[in-house]
């Protein structure tokens, strides 16, 4: 992996090789996420795999940081591996992966911004339209301007979210014929539940998507990119994979589904790897007698005489509070219970039975010896998905690219002199 410029700023990053990064981590707060790089290139390649001769195109969904991963770097391994787009949420997203280096085209997914055009054009960013308004918008703001102006339109077919409604699209489609200087580069839609098998408001869904396909001129039809499935559709659903699929949870390693009771074939036989691990260090470790109360009110009472251990990962690095009496983390490959409540800064561990030092390793995501705990596991204590508990977690923690155990980049929010 090539060395990045900051993703923002405030963000420093130096590449192994040089003198310094090793020292730059044993200086750091113990606490990190590590990407697993081979990972994230092993999950490209089993996808495509799956969609090989179709001709389809790939994007990597890298909104929200990359789902805590880390937009910029992110985009370094998937451009290098040969992804077609990369998708974000926000203007600002695309800008800053742009300004890092990246070539390949970008799309805004969110909504569209027209008095922002000077950004766009700047940073060569694709904008997704979404409403008639939006539309009538950006018609007014590109007047005068260099055209044509490629957009992608986004069409309702039954998410209820953004789109334009599948009624108005006739008068989408006559607007943007009658102003030469915007051009129809993308149609799209978005399921609402591509990861539940044999939906049938996936092929509502659908369906819909293809009456408006076919309000398309031959011209049209030849110079838009068609894209409707997220991972879940482009692993099982390919008759939705039109032009592009849109990567995202299943490309950092994750089922769509969401479940250990109910996981999608598709993504089980896709081999997918988990990206992120969330580690940390014991920075202290006592004994105490049956009957300690530990944490912020006493939720936890020690019924014996225990081993408290002490990690510097709280609900600030996105660990979240709600996993309070629930979660488990792996010390010396065994599971330990949280102890008492999950503090700002701080988590306890109960590692009576696990023969725990001071400095020992702990893995609150990941794998440890034959144990693992998943981002699916987590959500599930927490009453969440494994979205959020990715996007969330690693807020504030220094994050490490690796390769085959090898850090090839280290990233932090903070610099080096106040690390």
């Amino acid at each position: 992996m090539a060395s990045t410029p900051p993703a923002h700023p405030s963000e420093d990053m130096k590449p192994t090789g040089e003198a310094g990064v090793e020292d730059l981590q044993a200086a750091l707060r113990p606490a990190w996420v590590d990407v697993d790089v081979v990972a994230l290139e092993h999950n490209l390649a089993r996808i495509r795999e799956r969609l090989a001769g179709s001709g389809v195109q790939t994007m990597a969904v890298v909104k929200a940081d990359a789902y805590g991963h880390g937009a910029v770097g992110v985009s370094h391994v998937l451009e290098a591996a040969g992804v077609d787009w990369l998708g974000v949420a926000l203007l600002e997203e695309g800008a800053e992966i742009r300004r890092a280096g990246i070539e390949i085209p970008i799309l805004v997914l969110g909504t569209a911004r027209p008095a922002k055009i000077g950004l766009y054009r700047r940073y060569k960013l694709t904008p997704t339209v979404s409403s008639l308004a939006e539309l009538c918008l950006w018609r007014e703001w590109t007047a005068g301007g260099n055209g044509p102006w490629p957009i992608h339109l986004k069409v309702d077919s039954g998410m209820g979210r953004l789109g334009v409604a599948v009624g108005e699209v006739p008068r989408a489609l006559e607007i943007l014929r009658s102003t030469p200087r915007l051009r129809l580069a993308g149609l799209l839609s978005h399921f609402g539940d591509a990861d539940v098998l044999d939906s049938p408001r996936n092929l509502a869904q659908e369906a819909r998507f293809a009456a408006v396909v076919a309000l398309l001129t031959p011209e049209e039809r030849e110079g838009a990119l068609l894209h409707m499935a997220n991972s879940a559709a482009a692993l099982h659903l390919p008759e939705s994979r039109h032009g592009l699929v849109r990567l995202g949870i299943a490309i950092y390693g994750l089922d769509p589904a969401d479940s250990p009771d109910r996981p999608l074939p598709a993504a089980r036989q896709a081999d997918l790897r988990p990206v992120m691990s969330v580690k940390a260090r014991i920075v202290q470790i006592r004994d105490v007698p049956a009957g300690t109360a530990l944490s912020y009110g006493g939720r936890t009472v020690t019924r014996r005489r225990s081993r408290i251990a002490v990690v510097p990962v709280g609900y600030a690095d996105g660990y979240a509070w709600r996993l309070t009496g629930t979660a488990e983390a792996l010390v010396r490959g065994r599971r330990v219970p949280v102890a008492g409540s999950v503090t700002m800064d701080m988590t306890l561990l109960d590692v009576t039975d696990a023969g725990a030092e001071l400095g020992d390793e702990v893995v609150l995501l990941g794998r440890q010896g034959e144990e693992e705990i998943t981002a699916t596991e987590l959500a599930a204590h927490a009453g969440t998905i494994s979205w959020e508990i990715l996007c969330h977690l690693g807020l504030r923690l220094p994050r490490r690219y690796v390769r085959d155990g090898r850090v090839e980049e280290l990233v932090t929010r903070f610099s080096r002199e106040d690390s």
